[in-house]
């Protein structure tokens, strides 16, 4: 049980030594997405959690213009994600308590989605379309984005609206154009604002934390995966570092790992920090040179199939601790250690904040470092423990909430080594 709780810790103690047996794979491209039947599944979850009378209305991420005529990477808004599984951009989701009738359609689920465009994916690849996507999917009720009509919308009916759009700025648009997804979003906005709607992003939070928050055997699978391959980057940069190596050198043994075991990105910008620049909680810059002596940390994880892993990790350039960093270093060990083991169900889940804190204090009050805990708290400003899923701080419950079968847990506890050294 333990394994399905807390599989990721974000400490990497489940390092392997190698990965490559996890990856291999004998068709064309990966096919252990997650399946069409968990989509729908979580798709039905939530509407089951939906208040009578209501809609739900979730758009995929906006495509944004990093300079000139380059886009950014794409990276697919994580609740559209989470609903659908479609990766393109230009698509809505909408649910219904009730079935309704859209373009000729009676259903709770509509998708609208981009149309097929030769010239377009002569340039970045084939788009699905209406039919690649029932294909893919097993919709039913696939629209183009084109027919997105929100005065076609059974107003009457509709006493809430459930969605989080306004708070994810997919109304921008960008200087030369505006895209099919800002032009739905107006619309949705002016209907909303014709017919009185109240938008409901409370209401939506609550019911997409309840889901997320416990994965299912098929998203462990994914995020177990992540993890091996976190764990085969740290290993290579713990082989692999030198006095003399630059910190973007690590990030790029790091990173190597993670891409030719099958990540598609980083779970997050990597952190590889020397010396004093261990002491920034996220630094990204990564430029220093790393000298004799000196340790160095890596916050760094790999992100498969859109679930992310999250692994702190430090250690010394030339492999060898000294006696005053040997010393700190176990005693952080020893409260991970702590922490790991009040991971069980039942537990609330900021116990393992309290416990990894608790045995941080009073090393450091021993070793004379601090002179009380008001006083260690500048060595370990930060939290312990978040959830960890399609975000790297994902949707779950926190505070004095039980862990319960399914969640895991990302500790930042080996980001204290930063403040300490």
């Amino acid at each position: 049980m333990k394994k399905q709780l807390f599989l990721l810790l974000g400490l990497g103690w489940a390092c392997l030594a190698s990965a490559q047996a996890l990856f291999q794979q004998t068709s064309l491209y990966p096919d252990d997405h997650l399946s069409p039947a968990f989509h729908a599944d979580r798709r039905a979850a939530f509407k089951a959690a939906m208040p009578a009378r209501s809609m739900a209305v979730f758009f995929a991420s906006q495509v944004r213009l990093r300079n000139d005529d380059v886009d950014y990477p794409y990276a697919q808004n994580k609740n559209f994600y989470y609903l659908t599984g479609l990766e393109e951009p230009n698509s809505a989701l909408l649910l219904f308590k009730e079935p309704v009738t859209l373009g000729g359609k009676t259903s709770t689920e509509f998708l609208f989605v981009q149309a097929r465009d030769p010239q377009k994916e002569l340039w970045t690849g084939k788009i699905l379309g209406v039919e690649g996507v029932k294909a893919r999917w097993g919709w039913e009720t696939v629209l183009l984005n084109s027919a997105f009509d929100p005065k076609a919308f059974p107003a009457a009916a509709i006493d809430t609206v459930l969605s989080l759009y306004q708070r994810e700025t997919v109304l921008e648009t960008y200087p030369r154009t505006r895209d099919a997804l800002s032009q739905m979003a107006t619309q949705l906005d002016q209907w909303l604002k014709a017919q009185a709607k109240p938008l409901a992003p409370s209401k939506t939070v609550q019911i997409m934390t309840q889901l997320r928050a416990i994965k299912t055997p098929e998203e462990i699978k994914l995020l177990e995966k992540a993890t091996a391959m976190s764990c085969a980057g740290h290993n290579a940069v713990m082989a692999g570092i030198r006095p003399g190596m630059t910190e973007y050198q690590a990030q790029a043994i790091m990173e190597y790992q993670f891409k030719i075991n099958g990540a598609e990105f980083f779970g997050y910008p990597s952190i590889n920090g020397a010396a004093d620049n261990a002491c920034v909680l996220h630094y990204v810059t990564n430029k220093k040179r790393i000298n004799n002596g000196e340790l160095l940390l890596s916050d760094c994880a790999a992100e498969y199939h859109g679930y992310t892993a999250d692994v702190t990790r430090t250690v010394p350039a030339n492999g060898k601790f000294s006696p005053e960093q040997k010393i700190i270093y176990e005693l952080v060990l020893a409260a991970q250690d702590s922490a790991i083991a009040a991971c069980v169900p039942g537990n609330p889940f900021s116990i393992t904040d309290v416990i990894s804190r608790r045995v941080i204090n009073r090393g450091l009050i021993r070793l004379g470092i601090a002179a009380n805990e008001a006083e260690a708290r500048q060595y370990f400003p930060h939290g312990t423990s978040h959830h960890l899923g399609l975000d790297v701080h994902d949707l779950g419950p926190r505070g004095n909430s039980p862990f319960q079968p399914g969640m895991s847990n990302g500790g930042t506890l080996g980001c204290a080594l930063k403040t300490i050294f």
